[in-house]
């Protein structure tokens, strides 16, 4: 075999990984009824539901499986920002087959999509069951790429600098970041909504501070009075 038949092989099976993630997965931007027309399809996903505590297990193996869901929920990359999205957002998780042709419980995603006005402002995907591997971010990016291109930037997030992101697209419409096994990605529109929710909060929480320094430079004469 030449390698120039080894080349065309690997293309060929890249291109259709390509597809078969840009066919299956969600779009931010996109309502409900598009996503879920793709994501519910038979043995491809369907909803996520927590798994149950095994009536059968020991005390000691339901303790650590619910000490394994308070930590997964722990490290949700969405949990701080989440608080300043919109008050119309909805959230919905569903659970995608990383297994062609069947529902694996345990090999897929966890994808949680927030809706916003009825359509996706914000997806994360949580991989499950294997590692998240820079070909999948990879593939993930490129179905969000519109025409635009990714680059990457960093962005902290957190205090008044939105989401956070590591990779943003070169119109300013959409940047994800990647966490562990997560990678969010989201609408430009979103972060700028989260930025001004914090700067909001900052200012209320500023003037707060203010006026309780105020109260307390007043009674301190009488609070230390008689020392």
């Amino acid at each position: 075999m030449t390698a120039r038949t080894l080349a065309c092989r690997f293309l060929k099976r890249v291109l259709f990984s390509t597809w078969i993630v840009a066919s299956l997965t969600a779009r931010v931007g996109e309502p409900t009824a598009v996503i879920e027309g793709r994501i519910l399809k038979p043995n491809v996903g369907t909803f996520y539901s927590r798994p149950k505590d095994n009536d059968n297990g020991s005390e000691r193996e339901n303790r650590e499986a619910e000490r394994e869901r308070a930590k997964e929920l722990k490290e949700q990359p969405f949990n701080e920002a989440k608080k300043f999205f919109p008050p119309d957002t909805r959230e919905v998780i569903y659970w995608k087959s990383a297994v062609a042709k069947t529902i694996s419980q345990t090999n897929g995603w966890k994808m949680h999509v927030f809706y916003v006005g009825g359509r996706s402002a914000l997806e994360a995907y949580n991989r499950v069951g294997d590692s998240l591997s820079e070909f999948e971010v990879a593939y993930l990016l490129a179905t969000h790429r519109g025409g635009s291109t990714w680059r990457k930037i960093t962005s902290e997030g957190g205090t008044v600098n939105g989401i956070g992101y590591d990779y943003e697209l070169e119109d300013g419409s959409m940047r994800a970041k990647q966490k562990g096994n997560w990678l969010m990605i989201f609408s430009g529109r979103l972060d700028a909504y989260v930025i001004a929710q914090q700067i909001a909060a900052k200012e209320t929480a500023d003037r707060a501070e203010l006026v309780n320094r105020i109260s307390q430079e007043k009674k301190a004469p009488e609070s230390v009075l008689g020392f």
